[in-house]
């Protein structure tokens, strides 16, 4: 039995043997059942060993790992070791004799050549008779050589002959006794592997009821139940951040740009156009990949497959299970999850010193709430009013290709989230200007810090710097230049990343 890996140790492909035990019809299926944590594949490359675990019980069986190089990068060719029961299997007849050889070795004490000369040294009434026992050995030897070993029930019947000195109907009786033995063989194997089908088939451990996932088939699609669209799925941010090879702040903020993204294509799903919602699949199905996000990357592969008619639902579903998507884990009934996509309206902005970003939603249109007992220097006096029509770019150099070598991510990502920062820039920059005319001090500082940290986990340093002086300055008079020499530095990032994406 054999199934395939991928760079990130995902299974992309598997036997249907190996389906068969696992009791799945299909590979979406076996996705959904790791996904949830199921089935668990736990391989060790030095043992040359992986453990299969299931509901029902947990297997280990050797491997032999074969890599490949594919069109999909390196990939992982596993053979998992053909069971013990299955080499019974193989050959009905070797099976039979095996085991009867298994439960008789102790018997054994002569070999068969030796039992041939004793025979033919009987004395027989006629060469006839001679003839007719050898004939019989010849042919119980002829057997696949099963008996080459076992001769026990010769034995038995050399001392009938020996007592009754070659009587036509001792040798009879020698050979019916041959024939009854091998039958009795046959029958008692055959029940042993008639056993090893069921152990096969049946589970060593009977099924416990699972309560978590409920599953409604509607048609030929299964769906989950409402209840299940309720759970949280939590994000191992820290192991995940740790393959990767970034810090769980740059994993949140590529996470929560991943979401945006998902947000902003959700025409181009729908779109009856095949070549958007092509591009708009490819692009969330590598994006999950990269952050690995399985039980998206199952959904969006059922999007994929999905006809014109049930094409709606796996969307519906797609942005369902976003919804769900957290990062913090509940450690008392009265904590609420903390979900990745905002539901609420307003951002609620916390003090600088403890601002964490995947509480943020950085694209949320609504104003600022401020609440004022928090308010830190807050007047009702007006700045005045800036127009930035007139700043000019200030040039800084920014790789893209750097960025992501920074962050151990594709470029095509990094140039993606680049995206999304210049779109939510433009956003929280009206955001600026409305309560530098009201006299906000406190709003501007922090969409500034807000800003920052975005621009920051890019490796946008130069913006960054900018934004950084906006986010800790307390002289209002200073804020006019500040905030010009920011949007000179953005003006620049913008055109540089419109040229290379054209």
């Amino acid at each position: 039995m054999y199934y395939i890996t991928n760079q990130n140790n995902q299974i992309i492909a598997i036997d249907p043997s190996l389906l068969a035990l696992l009791e799945v019809e299909n590979i979406d299926e076996l996705y959904r059942e790791i996904a949830l944590g199921d089935i668990k594949f736990s391989s060790s490359a030095e043992d040359g060993k992986v453990t299969i675990t299931t509901a029902q019980n947990e297997e280990t069986y050797d491997v032999k790992n074969n890599n490949l190089s594919g069109m999909l990068g390196n990939i992982t060719l596993v053979q998992v070791q053909t069971f013990p029961e299955e080499s019974m299997l193989i050959d009905d007849d070797i099976s039979t004799f095996t085991l009867a050889e298994n439960d008789e070795e102790s018997s054994i004490t002569k070999d068969e050549n030796e039992l041939v000369e004793k025979i033919l040294k009987l004395d027989v009434s006629t060469e006839e008779e001679i003839s007719l026992l050898h004939d019989d050995l010849i042919s119980i030897k002829g057997t696949d050589d099963l008996l080459e070993n076992d001769t026990s029930i010769l034995d038995d019947s050399e001392e009938e002959a020996k007592e009754q000195s070659g009587d036509e109907q001792e040798i009879s009786l020698l050979t019916d006794d041959s024939m009854d033995n091998e039958e009795t063989r046959e029958s008692s194997a055959t029940e042993e592997n008639d056993d090893a089908l069921f152990d096969l088939v049946l589970p060593n451990a009977p099924e416990e009821t699972i309560d978590k996932i409920a599953i409604t088939i509607t048609g030929k699609e299964q769906v989950e139940t409402a209840d299940d669209n309720q759970a949280p799925i939590v994000i191992d941010v820290k192991n995940i951040s740790q393959s990767i090879g970034i810090s769980t702040e740059d994993y949140n903020t590529f996470l929560t740009e991943y979401i945006d993204t998902a947000l902003s294509l959700e025409k181009d799903l729908q779109s009856t156009q095949e070549e958007k919602r092509s591009h708009a699949i490819g692009t969330l199905s590598h994006l999950s990949n990269v952050l690995h996000l399985p039980v998206v990357s199952e959904i969006v592969t059922q999007m994929e497959n999905a006809t014109a008619d049930n094409q709606n639902t796996h969307i519906e579903s797609f942005y369902t299970t976003l919804a769900r998507l957290t990062t913090s884990q509940l450690e008392t009934a009265k904590e609420e999850t903390s979900s990745i996509l905002g539901i609420d309206s307003e951002i609620k902005v916390e003090a600088v010193d403890s601002v964490v970003i995947d509480s943020i939603d950085l694209h949320e249109e609504e104003p600022l709430s401020v609440p004022e007992a928090e308010s830190v220097t807050t007047t009702t006096e007006s700045f005045g009013t800036i127009n930035l029509n007139d700043v000019q770019p200030i040039h800084f150099d920014f790789q893209l290709e750097q960025s992501a070598k920074d962050l151990s991510l594709p470029v095509e990502l990094i140039e993606e989230f680049v995206h999304d920062f210049i779109g939510q820039a433009h956003v929280e920059t009206e955001k600026i200007l409305e309560a530098y005319e009201k006299g906000d001090l406190d709003t501007i500082q922090k969409i500034g810090h807000l800003l920052k940290g975005t621009s920051s986990n890019l490796r946008i340093n130069p913006l960054s710097d900018t934004l950084y002086e906006i986010q800790f300055c307390e002289d209002s008079s200073k804020l006019e230049g500040m905030i010009r020499h920011y949007w000179a530095h953005f003006l620049s990032l913008e055109t540089q990343i419109n040229l290379i994406s054209k």
